[in-house]
């Protein structure tokens, strides 16, 4: 995954919550950690087993899965950085791996 397409995903995701699946509202570190090592979980971004999991805080739709591969979490995380340093913009996603923040 290059910085672009994960710039399109987190906007996928802030556009269209409900694709992911729901999470926990009280869910915390040991839900993280259980969830990725589960095995059972593709990464949205290749398709690969995801081996990171986070937690979109949707307004919306609630707290929302996000299952990722190692790369590409580091991809989509760098880009979730970028995008909420450019002037003006608001955030896509909160990705930042921080159960209910």
């Amino acid at each position: 995954m290059n910085a672009a397409t994960a710039e399109g995903l987190l906007h996928l995701i802030a556009a269209e919550p409900a694709l992911l699946a729901s999470a926990p509202a009280d869910a915390d570190e040991s839900d993280l950690h259980l969830r990725a090592r589960e095995g059972r979980h593709l990464c949205l971004g290749c398709g690969q087993p995801a081996r990171c999991a986070v937690i979109v805080n949707s307004n919306t739709d609630g707290p929302r899965w996000l299952d990722l591969c190692s790369p590409c979490w580091q991809t989509v995380r760098t880009a979730n950085v970028v995008y909420g340093e450019v002037e003006g913009a608001e955030r896509p996603g909160d990705a930042d791996g921080q159960a209910g923040s």
